[in-house]
């Protein structure tokens, strides 16, 4: 039996920090332009720390259903 895991990395792409907060490319520029996540690297290739994604999607209202 293999058991596999799989875990997010503790650093995404913009195209995976979209996917990873369910958004889009805009959603990951727009947060980025507000100072909600701050972007690491070089300009070549920017990318997004997961503590920055998991603290806005936190952040994030629930929604409640009427019933």
């Amino acid at each position: 039996m293999i058991i596999q895991y799989q875990f997010p990395p503790a650093l995404m792409t913009r195209e995976i920090a979209a996917y990873y907060i369910s958004g889009s490319l805009r959603d990951v520029d727009e947060l980025r332009a507000m100072g909600e996540i701050t972007p690491v690297g070089n300009q070549k290739r920017v990318k997004f720390r997961k503590d920055d994604l998991d603290a806005y999607i936190a952040a994030l209202p629930e929604k409640h259903s009427r019933r």
